[in-house]
């Protein structure tokens, strides 16, 4: 297979080397990622727009995998890939990840590991958006990790991928590991959280208080039984949730008569 990787916490991420070594295993693999960290950058196209890719090397490796960095969000990086770099190749999926952090609930809008799956699944290449649950120190930085739970369930879903074939119904495949998985953690097929999935608390209640004031939490009480949120942080299993690129309502709503 030809597999394109990306990711939104940078060229240098453990996390994207440890995705490509799964890559690696089922084809020919291409990887175009944002230089420095872009989380929570969601789809957005943002960047230097003067400045060209540049030949990188991903954590780890000697330069055998193409691998190509750019000064943007991890949405820009893989559109303007598509336009330059990787622009005669003919990808048969795509892995954004593995992401340091777990994108769960309506919070996924504002996730760049899922805006530079959608990206590509927007031009028709099936797409997985992987992540590992860390703790909140862990979002924007680079701690040691042991992804080999996460890559095993990575190599289950790219196995299930060659056996069935394109994506049926769905478009992106996001994948969610809890902290402390192993191969033997179950996993389930889930819905969206519908709702944000971290709580928000300002430490200073005032006009003058700044982003940086802001703590988040997570309270798993407030889940619901079925969606992502629930099956990783209740259920401590791994949650595999299938998402659509259509986002249309329905037209048929008396709101419309």
């Amino acid at each position: 297979m030809e597999i394109l990787c990306t990711n939104d916490d940078g060229i240098l991420s453990p996390g994207l080397a440890a995705a490509v070594e799964v890559a690696r295993g089922f084809g020919d693999v291409r990887v175009v990622a944002p230089s420095g960290q872009q989380t929570a950058a969601g789809r957005s196209l943002m960047g230097d727009r003067h400045k060209p890719f540049v030949r990188a090397r991903i954590a780890g490796d000697t330069g055998s995998v193409p691998a190509w960095q750019l000064d943007a969000t991890p949405a820009l990086a893989v559109r303007h890939g598509f336009a330059t770099v990787v622009r005669d190749r003919r990808f048969d999926l795509a892995v954004s990840g593995i992401n340091y952090g777990e994108n769960i609930g309506y919070d996924i809008s504002t996730s760049a590991t899922v805006g530079a799956a959608i990206e590509c699944a927007v031009r028709g290449i099936p797409a997985i958006a992987v992540s590992v649950q860390t703790d909140f120190s862990a979002h924007r930085a680079y701690p040691r990790i042991d992804w080999t739970a996460t890559q095993h369930f990575l190599r289950l879903i790219i196995r299930r991928f060659i056996e069935k074939g394109r994506f049926s119904g769905f478009d992106v495949l996001k994948l969610d590991v809890p902290m402390g998985a192993d191969e033997r953690t179950e996993w389930k097929v889930c819905r969206l959280e519908p709702g944000p999935y971290y709580m928000e608390q300002m430490t200073r209640q005032s006009d003058d208080a700044v982003v940086a004031d802001m703590l988040l939490s997570v309270d798993p009480s407030r889940f619901t039984p079925g969606t992502d949120a629930y099956v990783l942080a209740v259920e401590r299993k791994v949650a595999v949730t299938p998402l659509v690129l259509d986002w249309t309502g329905d037209g048929t709503s008396s709101f419309f008569s």
